[in-house]
């Protein structure tokens, strides 16, 4: 089984489902809202789904570069691909894309803070590091860029300092290609044609997509950004004290990314707001910070509950107190549809009361179990959200390259050469650092194959 395996066969497996699910759920999105769907709304709603089965994809391959297991890794990734943020923010395809390449460079960033990995990844990771900014400047790259210095930031400071690699001097140039590349990117935007002018959304257009136009949002619409699914799996991760992931940096990822929002929306806090985020993609796109630091607490809780589901027993029991007492009230107190927010009370407590069963299943019963529940509370309210018009255009390819704006025409060769050029010194760096491994290894095995002489010598000698 592909979520269950350790080859790299069944890690495509995973991988290609991830992608195929996601699509398929968003093609049941359009045909749902409008039904009979010819072959340009097929188009349409195919468009619609590619993002965000790349960014499920790209998350998967995150957690997995965490040490996740495959089973984590594919849930978590599904539910990172059909958050109803996601897709709603194909609106804005700018900010869209950028969603679904960040997590591409957080990996890059996470592979660069493993000394075994940092020489293999180290000298192509600005390559990854930029992808966000394919897009342009947008909220969710700039956000991917702090984080990423951030871990760059920590690996100087409290990484391991090998002699052969120094972290300090690999690093910084690998920050400053990406720097540079993002910058030569931003400034030829080479999917223009496709993506259009950057748009600014509403966040109450965001997060209201499945309900009547014009409405409000609340707290069962912010909610529905990262979803029951991996708030439940979060809420358990908090409640165990996770040895995997360091809880308190992804819970304040968690709360930050829908400050903006909550400042934008409660009267008291409205003049606390800074001003310049007035008429900006800040409040909408934050939202990032909570989608991927419940999807991190998520795949680790949920991994360490499948490896030790005895440590802490207490934490099944207030999972369930808090599904049976707050569930109920969401739809009550913190929503002004409770007839749309049914997913939410329902995946509470379906989790609440499928997590005691492990022991009665067993485990690998339980994770096929766990598997399809979890599949299909991420469907439902990807399936109720209404699909949103995409700016995306489907030019040809002959037409998209005498789309582009005139005012580039005299720079653009030297911002592709030196794109080029980078390239070009990352295939001397790459060289360079397989021939130092090389010779390393070759010095290893002689080191080994004269230990194993030495220790044979005297054995010998007394023999004969």
């Amino acid at each position: 089984m592909s979520l269950y395996g350790t080859g790299r066969r069944e890690g495509i497996v995973a991988a290609l489902c991830i992608t195929a699910m996601v699509l398929l759920v968003h093609l049941g999105a359009s045909e749902l809202a409008a039904p009979g769907l010819g072959a340009p709304e097929f188009g349409t709603a195919l468009r619609r789904g590619v993002l965000p089965a790349l960014g499920g994809l790209l998350c998967y391959r995150l957690l997995r570069a965490q040490g996740r297991s495959r089973y984590a890794g594919f849930l978590i990734g599904a539910a990172y691909g059909l958050s109803p943020w996601f897709g709603a923010l194909g609106e804005a395809p700018r900010e869209q894309l950028s969603a679904a390449l960040a997590p591409l460079a957080l990996e890059m960033a996470c592979r660069c803070d493993r000394p075994l990995q940092r020489r293999i990844w180290l000298p192509w990771s600005w390559l990854f590091l930029c992808a966000p900014f394919l897009g342009g400047v947008t909220v969710i790259a700039v956000l991917a860029a702090i984080l990423c210095g951030v871990s760059f930031l920590r690996t100087v400071t409290c990484g391991d300092q090998d002699a052969e690699l120094p972290s300090l001097r690999g690093l910084l140039l690998a920050g400053t290609a990406a720097a540079a590349a993002a910058v030569n990117l931003v400034w030829l935007d080479p999917l223009c044609p496709w993506l259009g002018e950057p748009i600014v959304l509403d966040v109450s257009a965001v997060l209201t997509t499945h309900r009547e136009p014009g409405a409000a949002p609340d707290l069962a619409a912010a909610l529905r950004v990262p979803g029951a699914l991996l708030l439940c799996l979060a809420v358990l991760a908090l409640l165990r004290r996770q040895r995997r992931v360091d809880g308190g940096m992804w819970l304040g990822l968690l709360v930050a990314g829908s400050l903006p929002t909550v400042f934008a929306s409660v009267p008291m806090l409205n003049q606390l707001a800074p001003q310049w985020t007035d008429g900006t993609m800040l409040p909408a796109a934050a939202w990032w910070l909570t989608l991927l630091g419940t999807s991190v607490l998520a795949a680790a809780g949920l991994d360490d509950f499948l490896d030790l589901p005895q440590r802490r027993r207490t934490a099944l029991p207030w999972m369930l107190a808090i599904a049976v007492l707050a569930a109920p009230m969401l739809p009550a107190f913190g929503a002004d549809a409770p007839a749309r927010e049914w997913p939410l009370t329902m995946t509470w407590l379906l989790l609440a009361l499928l997590l005691p069963l492990w022991r009665r299943l067993g485990i690998l019963r339980f994770k096929n179990v766990l598997g399809a529940a979890a599949l299909l509370t991420l469907a439902i309210p990807t399936l109720q959200s209404k699909p949103v018009p995409t700016p995306w255009s489907a030019a040809p390819l002959g037409e998209v390259a005498a789309i582009r704006n005139h005012e580039h025409s005299p720079y653009s060769g030297w911002h592709w050469l030196a794109l080029g050029s980078t390239l070009l010194l990352t295939l001397g760096w790459s060289v360079v650092a397989w021939r130092e491994r090389r010779r390393e290894a070759i010095a290893s095995v002689a080191f080994r194959g004269a230990a194993a002489k030495h220790k044979r010598g005297p054995i010998h000698t007394a023999r004969t």
